[in-house]
């Protein structure tokens, strides 16, 4: 019976296929699509070699030089396949530092493979491992074990390699791997056994199939705007590299003007000029001699992990991408000047582990934009990363430990002269690190989820405070407390804060609560039906930080409302004369919506005239005060009201005036 070629023709319809697919898909950056590219190649040769040979001895007795010329090939394109997988799986788990540039490992591991070459070339004189007779019969020689033997050494390096850096992928990733050999394995033992049932090739073409859907993941793993690696493999990259111990050198550049562009262009022009940009960092790369794998986390921002050989060549290298980038990026007959931030880190250096690269990622992406190229260092000492790299601790113990303390800003009535509200703030002192600034811990306070217990602490404080006996004494009738962007989608919102209120004796309208406007833009129904349900239990809310950019205030209207806060960045009138124009507007507008308007980060005497004379109903900021500690706001309010009491003719107590003057205003 002769041989089936059927099953060499599926396998050549997949690996085609596949190949194809790589290709059109722009999957030609980074290491791993290179080696998956190279043996998809490697197999389909080896694959139409074995199918030529099928086909030569169907067409009879002869034609011995094609069938030994094409089965000499397949055998060689054959052996160099598991050997390429075993460097495809080196490169999956980033260990080539440990084995492909150790020099034992690069002297002896290509020995048997160099062996079996050398056998197959003297087979052309010796016949030891296969031959065709004068019929053109095919025949086993006695040496064709060396082919088996070679395969099985170089799948149990690659399955020793996969097992000694499992850590550095997900546990499904490595087992999708790993159920590859046995499958591998068992056609090649079926296919020794039995000569004429050609399977083997048609089953690696099936794993490879797989391996480009379960492990490569094109959709998740490659963007498809710039054929770079995504921020998963990004990812997946920084964890490789923590776990394997490697050197190297990371580039970040982040293209400031980004949105800007991006609302100029649209996004299939945009698109156009990103996959551009790509090219023109890679082919940049290449001119300069800098290995680097590429990665493209969406919004501008680019990613360059790059050999730490390279490390004098990096500079050099994204000094000259920022410049061409800056100086004028051709786009359709025009000259687009794309302004980049350029920052070089060095792995383990400044950074050592995959939590401290995001966190300075994070960090890095707020940079505005500068000319000429950053390292890590220097950025870091701007950012206080030595303290966000504690952070989860600090805030753990600070929980722990009741190392949290809230403060108070009065807050002034302009109607009344007086100090009639106030707004608690979150503060936090440390025994390393002193004062840490809450736009420091707040953020990272989201991430990490304690943020719903801190605010839970700063409610549960603002209620004590007015739960204590000389608290009306203060005349304050309200105290502000704010919810953050996290707090607000949490589900038992409202039935938590009403049992901190409950425990305490507190009236819902001794608190208002305040929303950011980064809060006010989420859709999601949970924040509308927690704001419902605050208002139904008699808690009043105000929109704070109004004008940092997020504006929105249609939406914003669609909130039970009461008062909106002008945000510092518009209230510097005295030192752009511009901003007085979007104060007086804002008020005006406010006011005719039927709100009260704060005007937040007064500082100077000329600001608070101004404010006032716009109409501004409550005024805070550091010209008054900046935020107290509880019992020095005490005595604070205490003092102004005794050196400024209330008119007698009203008739009424400094609090029974303040609680009436606020009952709207609460």
């Amino acid at each position: 019976m002769g041989k089936n070629a059927f099953f060499d023709y599926a396998a050549i319809v997949i690996l085609g296929l596949l190949i194809i697919s790589v290709i059109t898909r722009r999957m030609l950056k980074g290491r791993q699509n290179r080696d998956f590219l190279g043996i998809a190649v490697i197999a389909f040769l080896t694959v139409m070699c074995d199918a030529a040979t099928v086909a030569f001895a169907r067409l009879g007795p002869g034609y011995i030089p094609q069938k030994l010329i094409f089965h000499t090939l397949y055998l060689l394109f054959h052996s160099i396949t598991l050997p390429y997988y075993m460097v495809f799986i080196i490169h999956l788990t980033g260990s080539e530092h440990k084995t492909l540039r150790n020099p034992s490992f690069r002297i002896l591991i290509p020995i048997p493979l160099e062996a079996e070459i050398f056998v197959l070339a003297l087979n052309l004189f010796t016949r030891k491992l296969f031959y065709f007779d004068e019929a053109g019969n095919y025949t086993r020689g006695p040496l064709f074990f060396i082919n088996y033997l070679v395969a099985a050494f170089y799948l149990l390096v690659s399955l020793y390699i996969l097992f000694r850096y499992r850590k550095t992928m997900s546990t499904g990733r490595f087992l999708s791997i790993f159920l590859l050999y046995p499958a591998i394995a068992t056609s090649v033992a079926i296919q020794y056994f039995n000569p004429n049932l050609l399977i083997e090739m048609f089953i690696i073409a099936v794993c490879f199939l797989y391996v480009a859907l379960v492990v490569i993941r094109p959709e998740e793993n490659i963007d498809a705007d710039t054929g770079f690696q995504s921020f998963t493999s990004y990812v997946d990259s920084l964890r490789q590299v923590e776990v394997t111990g490697k050197h190297m050198v990371v580039v970040l550049l982040n293209i400031s003007n980004f949105r800007s562009m991006y609302r100029a262009l649209g996004y299939k022009s945009f698109s156009n000029l990103i996959y551009k940009v790509a090219f023109m960092i890679s082919d940049e790369c290449i001119r300069t001699r800098v290995h680097a794998e590429y990665y493209y986390l969406g919004n501008g921002r680019f990613r360059l992990i790059c050999d730490n050989n390279d490390r004098p060549l990096v500079s050099e290298c994204a000094k000259s991408i920022q410049k061409k980038l800056y100086d004028g990026f051709p786009f359709r007959d025009v000259e687009i000047s794309l302004l980049t931030n350029a920052c070089i880190l060095h792995w383990p250096e400044d950074v050592s582990d995959e939590k401290s690269i995001m966190l300075f990622d994070s960090q890095y992406d707020d940079l505005p934009y500068r000319q000429g190229v950053m390292y890590g260092k220097e950025v870091m000492r701007q950012k206080n990363f030595d303290i966000l790299l504690s952070l989860d601790k600090i805030l753990e113990d600070a929980l722990k430990y009741r190392r949290f303390e809230v403060y108070y800003q009065p807050i002034y009535s302009v109607k009344k002269k007086r100090f009639t509200t106030a707004e608690a703030l979150i503060r936090l002192n440390t025994e390393e690190y002193g004062f840490v600034p809450p736009d420091l811990f707040i953020p990272v306070a989201e991430q990490n989820g304690t943020i719903h217990k801190i605010g839970h602490y700063v409610l549960e404080e603002v209620c004590r405070f007015i739960a204590e006996d000389d608290f009306p004494e203060l005349g304050v009738s309200v105290i502000d407390v704010n919810l953050s962007t996290v707090q607000c989608l949490e589900k038992n919102l409202a039935k938590d804060i009403s049992q901190i209120l409950g425990a305490y004796n507190v009236n819902p309208k001794q608190i208002n609560l305040e929303i950011t406007e980064s809060a006010a833009t989420f859709e999601y129904s949970e924040l509308m039906t927690n704001i419902e349900n605050l208002s139904a239990r008699g808690f009043h809310f105000s929109l704070d930080d109004y004008g940092t950019g997020y504006s929105n205030l249609s939406r914003a209207m669609e909130m039970p409302l009461s008062i909106i806060k002008l945000d510092k960045s518009i209230t510097q009138v005295d030192q752009d004369s511009r901003l007085y124009a979007i104060g007086a507007h804002s008020v005006r507008m406010i006011k005719e919506m039927k709100m009260e308007v704060v005007a937040e980060g007064v500082e100077t005497e000329e600001v608070l005239k101004k404010y006032e004379e716009m109409g501004c109903d409550y005024i805070q900021g550091y010209y008054f005060s900046k935020p107290l500690p509880k019992e020095e706001f005490k005595k604070f309010i205490l003092d102004w009201n005794s050196k400024n009491p209330l008119p007698e003719e009203t008739g009424m107590s400094g609090g029974e005036s303040v609680k009436s003057a606020e009952s709207t205003q609460a």
